[in-house]
């Protein structure tokens, strides 16, 4: 509890007499902000704000609701596709660019590079730094702008085209369990003290890995019925950290305020949408023992993407291709020993999880030959999404069909006089 001296603080803040709604969502936002605290620490951050410290920023963070969807819309465009792969791809397949830095040419020929605009790292320094990159920074990424889109219309948690991201909720996003303690000896009752301090440095790791992350390139989009080819050179993502610091001088990370990098606008002003509805447990997979059924489950939802325009989720997929698309290499040494078993076992266990709603092989192979892994290679198979997952996407698809249907209509007749109605020449 705050002592007396804390509250005449805080009255300090607001007019005196009856209290406006600004003061209510003022005293509301201290309440929130120094529930946690002791007298010294709240009096401290009570008296930062009163010298000017920036207090609409925090009330981001404090009007944050933990999204409890089971689907999360993430955007799904080229240069997040590009990210996947140079995320997941050997660390050997990034070559030398034309100015002596390291990229990775991504399948749609997007380039990834590590620095800053115009900036890319020295070799050796880009090299540790594409060490880092692995399946935690893709799955981080799918987070964050997926919370960016759902948030980023909510003038309460955005600003300035970014929105307010907890550092706790993208833990909690991916299935991590707080540590928590034993009260004390001789009794089963536990108690937390939040999550480890190495979970919360592997997504600031993760953020500062993102947005280091610069796509460059030409990609072509729909526009109208034609496609458009559009050039794309920036930064994947932008952050910005919001922290506070203690009485005791210690700095706390609130959170972030994310956003994707401008390549965002280039699409957007061209009316371009491309998201792609994610089952939430494929966060919780885990990046080491669940491996193969994370990439195949990060590449899938791209691909149901794509297939949900023609609403057809029925198209094989031969095998050899599904592996390269989910940037898992296919070792033709241990193919029939340990590569083919393990994929089979990752989509069976995507399938128990109901990430995926059924997969099936369309292609006999005799597994009693001596050599049937190009068999296995050159099979089709047959995945097809959850039903949630297909019901979303045709509820969507149906909505654009309205949305183009009324856009037509009133472009071809406008009221004029009454009944009067003219075409508009084209």
């Amino acid at each position: 509890m705050m002592q007396q001296n804390d509250f005449e603080i805080h009255e300090e803040l607001i007019e005196s007499g009856d209290e406006t709604e600004v003061s209510l969502l003022l005293y509301q936002t201290f309440a929130e902000q120094t529930a946690g605290m002791n007298n010294d620490e709240a009096a401290q951050y009570l008296l930062g704000l009163l010298e000017g410290e920036n207090l609409e920023t925090e009330q981001l963070f404090a009007r944050v609701a933990t999204e409890t969807r089971s689907q999360l819309p993430v955007t799904s465009y080229h240069p997040d596709r590009a990210v996947r792969e140079a995320s997941l791809a050997r660390k050997d397949t990034w070559r030398p660019g034309e100015g002596g830095e390291l990229s990775y040419t991504a399948s749609n020929e997007l380039e990834v590079y590590l620095g800053t605009q115009g900036q890319p790292l020295e070799v050796s320094e880009a090299l540790k730094e594409i060490r880092k990159l692995s399946e935690s920074t893709v799955l981080t990424a799918r987070i964050l702008l997926g919370l960016w889109n759902v948030r980023r219309y909510n003038k309460q948690v955005s600003r300035d085209g970014s929105v307010a991201v907890l550092l706790d909720e993208i833990l909690q996003w991916q299935g991590i369990q707080k540590h928590s303690r034993v009260a004390h000896v001789g009794t089963t009752k536990r108690y937390t003290d939040g999550y480890r301090v190495e979970q919360k440095q592997r997504v600031i790791q993760d953020l500062a890995l993102l947005a280091s992350c610069h796509v460059r390139g030409t990609c072509t989009i729909t526009i109208q019925g034609k496609a458009t080819p559009i050039e794309v050179d920036g930064p994947y993502l932008r952050y910005d950290t919001v922290s506070r610091r203690t009485s005791w001088d210690e700095k706390i990370i609130l959170g972030f305020l994310v956003a994707p990098g401008g390549w965002i606008s280039t699409y957007e002003q061209h009316q371009n949408e491309s998201l792609a509805h994610i089952d939430r447990q494929i966060f919780t997979l885990n990046p080491q023992n669940d491996r193969y059924a994370l990439r195949l489950a990060l590449y899938l939802t791209e691909r149901w993407r794509e297939q949900a325009k023609e609403g057809d989720f029925s198209t094989p997929i031969v095998m050899s291709d599904l592996l390269v698309a989910s940037m898992i290499e296919a070792d033709k040494r241990h193919l029939t020993s340990e590569i083919a078993p393990r994929i089979e076992a990752a989509l069976a266990r995507l399938e128990e999880m109901e990430i995926i709603g059924k997969h099936l092989c369309l292609t006999p192979i005799d597994k009693e030959q001596a050599r049937w892994g190009k068999d296995w290679l050159a099979s089709r198979w047959e995945i097809l999404p959850p039903l949630e997952l297909i019901r979303t996407y045709q509820a969507l698809q149906r909505k654009k069909r309205t949305r183009k249907t009324r856009a037509k209509e009133g472009k071809e007749s406008v009221p004029h006089q009454g009944s009067v109605q003219f075409q508009i020449p084209f």
